[in-house]
């Protein structure tokens, strides 16, 4: 049986600013040639175009109605992959859990934006990884690994190449849960992720690092328990 990879896509990974499809063509060629050896679990992110059309609603919605507009940009970013990943994915996305785990019985990668309001898209892929019995979750980031601090303010800043999990508790700070907040990744998400000792492997954009992160090499940082 093929051992299940969740690939966690931030949506800035995906459209910067502007859609990065030269990025796509060769992430897309990178994933292709292990389906032979895995199944791929594919979560995307809503990024900038999440937060923007979230600035642009009208005021007095709750944080729910809000959550629900930068979902809808995770399933646009979703629907954009399905193209690259044409003959290797439903053409439709699934609109529910059960959907996607059909999905992932008889196609080689299973593709997903969002779920749920309050729930960002790095704790979907944990959720999903977690249900689906996947062990590693690579989290494609514009980061490349985590630091004690900033390392675009600190040049001293120092990065772990490896962490408990305990340890990542301890050095991340907790972020805003608001809708259309950003961070390499979730304390929620890396909770749901230590009940297995799931792999988390935090991987820079950039297609090489990717590969090395789907064979299970350390590329960023390394999440997870001895």
């Amino acid at each position: 049986m093929k051992s299940l990879i969740t690939l966690s896509l931030g949506g800035s990974i995906i459209n910067p600013g502007e859609i990065d499809t030269q990025f796509l063509t060769d992430f897309s060629i990178v994933v292709k040639e292990f389906v032979h050896q895995h199944k791929f679990m594919i979560v995307c992110g809503g990024g900038k175009v999440a937060r923007q059309y979230i600035k642009g609603l009208p005021e007095g919605l709750t944080e729910g109605e809000r959550d629900y507009m930068g979902i809808a940009a995770t399933w646009l970013n979703a629907q954009l992959l399905t193209y690259y990943f044409k003959g290797h994915c439903s053409p439709i996305l699934p609109t529910t859990v059960k959907k996607l785990s059909e999905h992932l019985q008889f196609q080689k990668i299973g593709i997903s934006g969002g779920f749920l309001p309050a729930i960002k898209t790095d704790e979907d892929a944990a959720i999903l990884a977690d249900l689906f019995g996947s062990p590693i979750l690579v989290n494609v980031t514009n980061v490349d690994g985590i630091y004690d601090k900033d390392p675009n303010k600190f040049p001293d800043a120092k990065k772990y190449k490896e962490l408990t999990y305990k340890e990542f508790y301890d050095i991340v700070t907790p972020l805003s849960l608001g809708a259309g907040s950003n961070a390499p990744f979730t304390l929620i998400a890396a909770k749901i992720c230590e009940r297995t000792n799931m792999r988390i492997i935090i991987c820079p954009k950039n297609v090489d690092k990717i590969k090395e992160a789907i064979q299970g090499k350390n590329v960023g940082t390394v999440i997870q328990n001895t």
